[in-house]
């Protein structure tokens, strides 16, 4: 089963990373927990090309919800889709990476989910005003240690649907 891989996986990298750092702690999760969410909402999160806060939203609207979960560990998407598997695995291979950088221990991980919440209430703290840049959104990360504490980090802007005919394609895609 590939939820049990990646988890076994994960905690082999933790295994290396506690050798080379005897200090590592679940401290870093809140700082990892930030820089998922930064990386969530900016123009670099793409998917097939496009914005894939866009393409989520689409999703969002298409099933007929405000939200949509992904389960980073357990590379799970709600509502349930195999459309965002690729994104699902970026997110993790990043987790790893930021996690390697500061010396965290996945082994410390219980639970790494990744919530769009779309069509929310404008918030000046993490939204421009004005319809013409799209609808307020917001992105939470959580992310649970085994002790049970939760470490979270939310971050907001302004969105559309995904429309081809008005997005820029990255190239060399």
């Amino acid at each position: 089963m590939p939820n049990k891989t990646y988890k076994a996986d994960l905690r082999l990298c933790s295994a290396l990373a506690a050798t080379e750092n005897s200090m590592s702690s679940r401290k870093h999760f809140k700082g990892i927990a930030y820089n998922l969410a930064q990386f969530c909402i900016s123009r670099n999160n793409d998917l097939l090309g496009y914005w894939a806060i866009g393409q989520l939203y689409s999703f969002a609207l298409e099933q007929g919800v405000n939200e949509v979960v992904i389960d980073v560990l357990r590379q799970e998407v709600r509502p349930q889709t195999h459309r965002f598997s690729e994104l699902s695995a970026a997110y993790l291979d990043l987790m790893v990476k930021i996690a390697a950088s500061n010396g965290a221990r996945f082994d410390y991980l219980e639970e790494a989910v990744v919530v769009f919440m779309f069509d929310v209430e404008y918030q000046s703290k993490y939204h421009w005003f004005g319809s013409a840049l799209g609808k307020p959104f917001l992105c939470v990360v959580e992310l649970t240690s085994d002790l049970g504490k939760r470490y979270s980090a939310t971050l907001g802007c302004n969105i559309r649907p995904h429309d081809p005919n008005r997005e820029y394609r990255r190239e060399h895609f």
